[in-house]
């Protein structure tokens, strides 16, 4: 199993979705920081001329919220369009026949591909988190004023789980269809995911019962826009934010995930490798 983890991993970086998310990365994290640089000079200069530090306050949250969004949105791309192929591509090219006829359990194929990627993920999701927050704290630390070390590991801990729950749904569809229909299907399970997420919010802004039932149902079924809210809980202090209720937004929180929705993320990736193992075990190659 660690050997097939250890090859999937090197195998991820000779794939062209790496290199391409990869330049993704490289420009977005240019133009974010040259936004925060542009940002930060006006509000140097509207705190000059006496304005309000709530707008700063708000303009500071949601581009930090922004650029944990979008970094989240690369971690996806990557965490679905490198593993969908995990299994059915390797079916189609014959490639995973040769695996197969050797002495190896199927489970440890499956339970390889996940380590291997997920570590890759993990690795890759740790990089953007450094990025993003080291950018907001050299030009508006205020934003961050209220990050504690805990915060700091809490968030980056759930941001790792985001593309991990796509690797989990990836993994599952690659062993039950082609790797084509396997995409359609994930990505539009990732959607279903956002656009939940932010009829949560907007139901909890307008006080809309019916919208906020829905969001937590499209979180029960793909969590990973929840995950977002519940980081940026912990990085941005948002209980402990008397600031917090002005700066929501389309990337802001209004009420954070409870910690229920972590004990649950991680059942349900546990349950996505087990049915993928369970899956492959059962196909008929």
């Amino acid at each position: 199993m660690l050997s097939i983890a250890r090859l999937t991993f090197m195998e991820v970086f000779r794939k062209r979705i790496f290199l391409v998310t990869l330049l993704l990365s490289v420009l977005f994290i240019l133009l974010y920081g040259v936004a925060l640089d542009f940002v930060s000079e006006e509000l140097r200069t509207q705190s000059m001329r006496g304005s309000q530090l709530i707008l700063q306050q708000i303009i500071g949250s949601q581009l930090l919220g922004a650029g944990l969004y979008f970094s989240s949105f690369l971690l996806a791309l990557l965490a679905i369009m490198g593993s969908v192929g995990a299994i059915a591509s390797e079916l189609e090219n014959g490639l995973l026949h040769a695996v197969v006829s050797k002495p190896i359990p199927r489970r440890e194929i499956v339970l390889g591909k996940f380590l291997g990627y997920g570590s890759m993920l993990a690795v890759y999701a740790l990089v953007l988190y450094t990025a993003v927050l080291g950018l907001n704290q050299y030009y508006s630390p205020a934003v961050l004023s209220l990050l504690t070390a805990g915060g700091l590991i809490s968030g980056a801990l759930v941001f790792i789980l985001q593309p991990l729950v796509l690797l989990g749904v990836a993994l599952v569809f690659s062993t039950l269809l082609r790797t084509l229909a396997a995409g359609i299907v994930s990505v539009i399970l990732y959607g279903l995911g956002m656009i939940g997420g932010f009829l949560e919010q907007v139901g909890s802004a307008i006080a809309n019962a019916s919208l906020i039932n829905i969001g937590i149902a499209t979180s029960l079924v793909m969590p990973s826009d929840a995950l977002f809210r519940k980081m940026l809980t912990f990085v941005t202090g948002n209980e402990a934010n008397p600031l917090s209720s002005l700066s929501l937004g389309p990337f802001g929180v209004n009420v954070p995930p409870s910690n229920a929705m972590l004990v649950y993320t991680c059942l349900y990736i546990a349950a996505c490798v087990c049915l993928a193992v369970y899956s492959f075990e059962r196909k008929d190659l």
